[in-house]
């Protein structure tokens, strides 16, 4: 099997394992999730002292970016001994969707709840949600450096997902900082989260129905001989 895949790889021309792209791709996404798993402890966490909603469901948003990469790195892996490939990238792809679109419902009803009886919360949230923000560029940055040939259906829809993440953190920080020159107006922690919230269920659904990437079905993937 592994050199039926050296022989069939569009990418490989060394015949060296150690060059396969496909073996990179999955590397990409696990590391992509390592990013993601950290600074969700580190924004959960910052989120619970500061006692922000808003960093708490962007934190969310964060884990599971972070859960979707190793789905992706999961799915990236297996396509290679499946016969349809698009069709594993198409599977692996709901089920990031379905776990986003539970997450979106609970951040909706956490910042409603926080709209009607809104709480405190501390100037440094700021801080931490700049940090965050910091490290999606890191990781679009590092997104994009992925091989032509595997800039497919989860490609594309990991960089529509970092793009809402740094939507998010931004909106965060402005919310941040509105809340602490005002001095109060702490219902706006509650909107950002039902921001969020709302962003993710669109693009979710967005791809569940396969808008998203209706027009990209054909797009390069990496395929390999039986």
């Amino acid at each position: 099997m592994a050199q039926k895949h050296l022989d069939a790889c569009p990418s490989l021309a060394s015949g060296l394992s150690d060059d396969c792209s496909c073996d990179k791709e999955v590397s990409h996404y696990l590391i992509l999730a390592k990013w993601s798993f950290g600074l969700f402890v580190f924004e959960f966490i910052g989120g619970l002292f500061s006692g922000s909603i808003a960093l708490v469901s962007d934190s969310l948003h964060v884990l599971l970016d972070g859960t979707e990469n190793i789905v992706s790195a999961i799915v990236s892996k297996l396509s290679r001994k499946h016969k349809n490939e698009k069709k594993m990238r198409m599977i692996g792809g709901r089920v990031s969707a379905l776990l986003l679109l539970v997450a979106s419902g609970v951040i909706v009803h956490e910042g409603w709840e926080r709209i009607i009886t809104p709480h405190e919360v501390e100037w440094y949230m700021t801080v931490i949600a700049t940090i965050g923000l910091c490290v999606n560029i890191l990781q679009m940055y590092l997104h994009q450096g992925v091989a032509e040939e595997h800039k497919n259906q989860t490609h594309l829809w990991q960089s529509r997902h970092l793009w809402s993440d740094i939507s998010a953190s931004i909106a965060v920080i402005v919310g941040g900082l509105i809340m602490s020159v005002s001095g109060g107006l702490y219902w706006i922690d509650g909107v950002l989260s039902v921001g969020i919230g709302l962003l993710i269920m669109t693009l979710t659904v967005g791809k569940l129905l396969g808008v998203e990437f209706h027009s990209h079905s054909h797009g390069a993937e990496c395929h390999h001989k039986h």
